[in-house]
């Protein structure tokens, strides 16, 4: 008993495994790549213009399919491409009228990124609280890292390690007098120095309030934002930008993006239709002189949406495209392999067992997987009713199952006869 027990573990260890690595070997061989499109809003033609990579070369043009060359393409976002425009001395003076200046193109350009799995990833309970005005050129990281516990707001030396006493009694009493209450529910901040400034870190408390927490020559800063406890708070990206004109994108839990502005931390929704999905979405933030951009490059499309300045909506944009299940490729996969089996989601860096079955279309697979196991089971003389089990495992997973079995039967028969 000990024995079949023993086998039938192996056989299922072997199909796990196999699940894992054999579809990744089909898909070295027969990947599908649609490129997606770099799509950018042109303020000189007031209409979407992009670029994509078809048979290895870039293909520049615009939503209504007129192509480009790349000096044609660039001198359309001057706001993007403004160093090589400069250059060339191609660069307008104005455009609509509105006279353009350097300064204010670099003020005005900034870009963020959130893609689908840094929405969950292991956080380590340390963060670091940079010094705001520290009266020195370069930011500096501290030599404390805080955490925040039920009983207060903590600053451990990260060279001794030992906890600031007199620092996180200073901080925990400047918190309970705005009101927080602990512990802190989530913790956001912008842990670099490469910035031009600090905005400190963004914490929701146990009663779901957001507080914003500084530290100014050494001194607590604390203020209550007031942000409505009806919006659930999912992710927060803090950017600090010379533009000081939003702290950061907060994405809710039902996928709404928000800007956190400096205006009284107003809070301002961008327009995306409900189409953000963001397990699944990249989502990509451009803003320039003239426009606010929202990009959502999904696997199986892309939405632009874009604003103006006080973000209403002028324009968007929509491609969709077929996922490489959809080729023929993919549905031979989907038959071949019953089920695949992987260790990271790509919405999360976690390590696990991901599941992805390929029913009703894998019953095509299992099927000839069952009439082969049945063959070679009668050209052995085995009898079918002492292999119902083993039966049963190729009817659910198909090849892996045959494989597993095969090797289980015929090993042992090939070393006896070697014997």
């Amino acid at each position: 008993m000990i024995v079949r027990i023993s086998r039938y573990t192996l056989i299922l260890v072997a199909v796990v495994v196999m699940a894992i690595y054999l579809p990744d070997f089909y898909w070295l061989f027969f990947d599908v790549k649609t490129p997606s499109p770099y799509v950018s809003f042109s303020p000189v033609d007031s209409m979407f213009i992009m670029y994509r990579r078809e048979d290895n070369d870039l293909v520049f043009r615009d939503e209504e399919g007129n192509t480009y060359t790349r000096d044609e393409y660039e001198a359309k976002l001057p706001f993007f491409y403004y160093m090589q425009l400069i250059s060339d001395g191609r660069m307008p003076e104005s455009i609509h009228g509105i006279e353009l200046d350097v300064n204010e193109i670099k003020k005005n350009r900034n870009m963020h990124r959130l893609r689908s799995y840094q929405l969950d990833i292991p956080q380590i309970p340390l963060y670091p609280l940079l010094e705001s005005e520290s009266g020195r050129v370069r930011l500096e990281f501290p030599d404390e890292y805080f955490r925040i516990t039920d009983e207060g707001m903590e600053f451990v030396n990260s060279i001794s390690r030992e906890v600031d006493q007199d620092m996180s009694a200073l901080f925990t009493r400047a918190l309970k007098e705005k009101g927080f209450e602990f512990p802190a529910k989530k913790i956001f901040t912008n842990p670099t120095t490469r910035k031009a400034f600090d905005e400190g870190c963004f914490v929701v408390d146990s009663k779901d309030d957001l507080y914003h927490i500084k530290k100014a020559k050494g001194q607590p800063v604390v203020a209550n934002t007031h942000f409505p406890k009806d919006i659930r708070i999912r992710h927060m990206m803090v950017s600090e930008n010379t533009l000081r004109e939003y702290y950061g994108t907060i994405i809710s839990e039902d996928d709404r993006i928000y800007f956190l502005t400096y205006d009284n931390y107003k809070l301002i929704e961008l327009p995306t239709k409900g189409a953000y999905d963001s397990g699944k979405a990249t989502l990509l933030i451009t803003t320039d002189l003239f426009f606010r951009q929202v990009t959502l490059d999904k696997e199986d499309g892309i939405d632009v949406f874009v604003t103006d300045r006080d973000y209403n909506l002028i324009d968007e944009y929509h491609e969709s495209w077929k996922t490489r299940e959809e080729y023929p490729q993919g549905k031979v996969a989907r038959a071949i392999f019953p089920f695949s089996v992987s260790l990271n989601d790509g919405s999360s860096t976690y390590v696990g067992l991901y599941t992805d079955w390929h029913f009703p279309l894998a019953w095509i697979g299992n099927i000839i997987a069952l009439l082969i196991f049945a063959f070679f089971l009668k050209k052995e003389d085995r009898k079918l009713k002492k292999s119902i089990p083993e039966l049963l495992l190729v009817a659910v997973t198909g090849l892996y199952g045959l494989i597993a079995c095969m090797v289980y039967i015929y090993v042992p028969l090939w070393r006896s006869e070697r014997k």
